[in-house]
């Protein structure tokens, strides 16, 4: 195809020219600017439907402005050399050069690609055809208009291209474009409208912006709507298939259905019972999975003095629900009890004895809490549960005040102490699992706790592995615990399971509880609770605690811990009228004085609302001075005492 296009304008050149060099020289640039226009588009992936933004950049700045540079310079030079023209005249004729064949990509070509578009695409209706015929019309008036006066309104002619574009894509965008480059050039060769006065290499730069702009604004809108149309037609088109598919397979499955009907009608009943089971069992599955997940406490209480972490991991092997859980219960006094437990088998009956003995923990602890106490009443429970396993469950007591660890262990892995580098378990206080004989030997074991120690509880997932005895796991767990950083107690836990765990895979479920106290004495207090009354005594206890360990007289102690309990009352009375909240108490020792602060976010109602009054009353009473700070953000109420402290006595 190319050897033709070089004849053929070697031929128009020949006679025009002021030689054979010049014109084959001339003849060569009309060849190659063309054949790079071509290479480069096809490498960029033109199409020529046009119906891509891609294309309608590449057509413009690539196909047009770009490649045509080459055919203007090889002539605007060739003109130059043979003395056609004088240096002066160089730039005024590489610009009519440029301007012309970049007007045969921009505006010829276009529409040359749109005429078979009539025959592949959808045909027009005749609304379509009248509306082209007006779009036609308004811009051949519009641009002849624009050519005509000297006003700079060349460019008004877009909002139609853009309406062909809009309504009728290159169909109709490429004859309007056609039709504005050819008036608007005619307007140039002669000198009218915007073209008038200017020197040539201005009318030139002109028209080939005039022309580059309304073939990009047309093409790139035209590409743009076609695409779109393209996107809704094999969205709809897809739908339609998957809707013919969907039919389709419901046909087959239909005929298959029937068909496996009649061959297996006397096998029915069978099957409908197995359809029951399998539904009772996913039922079953997903109030099991419900049910163990609401026995996993959602955060760890903030208990001053005593730090808890805790970790559960399902096993990763297993799709049955586990039987293991744990527990950190708050009591009265100071104490705290953990609770770690397994039952025996997976599935809604396990997790179902879960919940009950979890509910059973905590009231046997509320009503006695005492490890004998509370595993008298679990064993009883588990006597009557419909088990057909057994259970194991470690109970550990711990009073705050006094660094005790009282516990009974029920067939479970005994607990783990690691205490200034040396670790060891807890051996004492044995007993069979629970619900297995009738009579159970009680058994309770005793161990203090000193600060700084940490005590830790698991179940036998840490230890078990497969094909390795489990003492083997636990000679594991304890050389861990002894290399292991006695930091935070979340590290050691993350660690610990780490280290047991091979490779993430969990072949049963882990459960894992540490506790490590620390003293109090020689820090501030800072302790945030939920605005509870039923959190109260807890507070209460904890700023006595403190007070006791930071060597404040008794009867000092007292009347601080009755002033600061006053307070949080009144937090929790008048602070959270509409909502909950949680309430902040700060204490500290300056220069022989207790600083206690309470503090909480919420807005207090009005005094008139409140009621009452004799709680400030009875805080001024027991304190030196108190300071009361409400505002929008909350309540800060801040208590001073001079104190009696037992080292300076």
């Amino acid at each position: 195809m190319w050897p033709g296009v070089a004849l053929a304008a070697l031929a128009v050149n020949l006679p025009i020219s002021t030689g054979p060099v010049p014109a084959l020289l001339t003849a060569l640039g009309d060849t190659v600017a063309p054949l790079v226009a071509a290479i480069v588009l096809e490498r960029v992936g033109f199409r020529r439907q046009l119906d891509r933004q891609r294309d309608a950049l590449a057509i413009v700045f690539l196909g047009a402005l770009a490649s045509m540079t080459i055919s203007a310079t090889i002539g605007a030079v060739t003109l130059l050399s043979s003395g056609a023209i004088d240096s002066g005249e160089l730039a005024g004729a590489w610009a009519v050069w440029w301007t012309g064949d970049a007007m045969g990509v921009l505006a010829v070509a276009p529409f040359l690609l749109c005429i078979p578009l009539f025959w592949e695409l959808e045909r027009w209706s005749f609304a379509s055809w009248l509306e082209a015929a007006v779009i036609l019309v308004l811009t051949t008036g519009l641009v002849s208009w624009t050519a005509y006066t000297d006003l700079p309104v060349l460019f008004l002619v877009l909002p139609l291209l853009g309406w062909a574009s809009w309504r009728l894509q290159l169909r109709g965008a490429a004859p309007a474009a056609l039709i504005a480059s050819l008036i608007a050039t005619w307007s140039a060769i002669h000198g009218l409208g915007p073209f008038a006065g200017v020197s040539l290499l201005g009318q030139m730069l002109t028209l080939q912006a005039f022309n580059a702009t309304v073939a990009l604004t047309s093409f790139f809108l035209a590409a743009l709507v076609t695409e779109r149309m393209q996107i809704a037609r094999a969205l709809i088109s897809a739908a339609a298939d998957l809707e013919g598919r969907v039919k389709n397979r419901t046909a087959e499955l239909s005929l298959t259905s029937d068909r496996l009907r009649r061959e297996i009608h006397h096998r029915h009943e069978t099957q409908q019972q197995l359809s029951l089971e399998e539904a009772r069992t996913r039922r079953e599955h997903q109030i099991a999975e419900t049910l163990q997940r609401s026995l996993l406490p959602d955060r760890m209480p903030d208990i001053p003095g005593v730090a808890v972490a805790a970790r559960y991991v399902p096993a990763t092997a297993d799709l049955h629900v586990g039987g293991d859980w744990y527990d950190v219960i708050q009591l009265r006094g100071g104490l705290i009890a953990l609770v770690i437990g397994d039952v025996a088998g997976h599935g809604l009956q396990a997790a179902a004895a879960m919940t009950q003995l979890r509910m059973a923990v905590r009231a046997y602890a509320v009503r006695d809490p005492s490890p004998v106490a509370v595993m008298d009443g679990l064993h009883d429970l588990a006597r009557g549960l419909p088990l057909a396993e057994m259970v194991t469950m470690l109970y550990v007591l711990y009073d705050a005040d006094t660094g005790t660890v009282r516990f009974t262990n029920a067939g479970h892995p005994p607990a783990l102490l690691i205490d200034d580098g040396a670790t060891w378990y807890l051996e004492g206080g044995l007993a069979p699992p629970l619900g297995v004989l009738a009579h159970w030997d009680r058994a309770e074991a005793t161990q203090q706790l000193r600060p700084g120690a940490t005590l830790l509880l698991y179940t036998d997932g840490l230890v078990e592995k497969r094909g390795l005895s489990i003492q083997n796991g636990f000679d594991r767990l304890l050389a861990e615990a002894s290399g292991a950083r006695q930091g935070d107690l979340d590290a050691l836990c993350d660690h610990l399971l780490s280290a047991l765990a091979e490779n993430g895979k969990v072949a049963d479920d882990i459960a894992l509880i540490a506790l490590r106290p620390s003293v109090l004495a020689g820090t501030p207090l800072s302790l945030e609770v939920p605005a509870d009354a039923q959190i109260l005594l807890q507070v209460r206890h904890t700023v006595r605690r403190w007070l006791r360990e930071s060597g404040v007289d008794a009867r000092d102690a007292g009347e601080i811990t009755i002033a600061c309990g006053e307070a949080c009352s009144n937090v929790v009375r008048h602070a959270y009228a509409t909502s909950p909240g949680d309430l902040r108490v700060e204490a500290r020792l300056v220069e022989g004085s207790v600083e206690l602060t309470v503090r909480d976010h919420g807005r207090w109602r009005n005094p008139a609302d409140r009621g009452g009054g004799w709680g400030l009353t009875l805080i001024r009473g027991l304190t030196d001075s108190v300071d009361i700070d409400s505002g929008p953000q909350g309540t800060t109420i801040l208590m001073r005492r001079k104190v009696l402290v037992e080292d300076e006595t």
